[in-house]
């Protein structure tokens, strides 16, 4: 069960209310919200292209496939589903390996699904993941590692890429998952990023 949004949005009106009271509503803010967690942002490809050809219910209708193969993966590997935003995914997990066999079991489930579809109506996802504190409230969450898994995920990934912050790739404890390392600017800011490497 995640802590209400409404209690937060009590806290922040008091910050802002009262900047006196500053230092102690953000420590119970913290103590209430803050988690260490891994961050996991899916990305569904191609929009631009196949709402133009094929319009948006065409679209609409991928992004129902897309969930209900997203859906029990990340159950299954023990994540929690914070959000679908559009196209997007947004889930958590206790450790990077949970999301990255998740991550596994996506690419197979749909590239399975994809075999009995026609080609414009084939699935494709790019998956940012991090790790780190986060504040984790309702239906949304806040942190640094988050901002990084989205920019992964939406913004740098290619279609059927996993990529990871270098923190997350740093707790994955599974010797049989392999990287691919390469540096990253984002927002001016120098950054080691991990390609996981899928099997084929």
């Amino acid at each position: 069960m995640l802590p209400t949004c409404d209690l937060l949005d009590a806290l922040l009106d008091k910050h802002i209310e009262h900047p006196e009271l500053a230092a102690e509503i953000e420590q119970e803010i913290r103590k209430t919200y803050l988690q260490e967690k891994t961050i996991f942002v899916l990305d569904m490809s191609g929009f631009s292209r196949i709402v133009q050809r094929y319009g948006i219910i065409h679209y609409l209708a991928m992004i129902r496939r897309m969930q209900k193969v997203v859906g029990p993966a990340v159950e299954k590997n023990g994540g929690i589903i914070i959000k679908f935003e559009a196209d997007n995914c947004f889930a958590v997990f206790e450790s990077p390996d949970a999301a990255v066999n998740a991550s596994r079991d996506i690419h197979h489930d749909l590239n399975v699904a994809n075999i009995f579809t026609a080609d414009e109506s084939d699935v494709h996802v790019s998956i940012g993941i991090g790790h780190g504190p986060v504040l984790l409230a309702c239906d949304d969450l806040y942190g640094n590692e988050m901002n990084l898994a989205s920019k992964l995920g939406e913004d740098v990934a290619e279609r059927d890429e996993v990529l990871l912050t270098e923190a997350a790739k740093n707790k994955i404890t599974s010797s049989e998952i392999s990287f691919e390392r390469f540096p990253l600017t984002i927002s001016g800011v120098e950054m080691n990023v991990f390609r996981f490497l899928i099997a084929k």
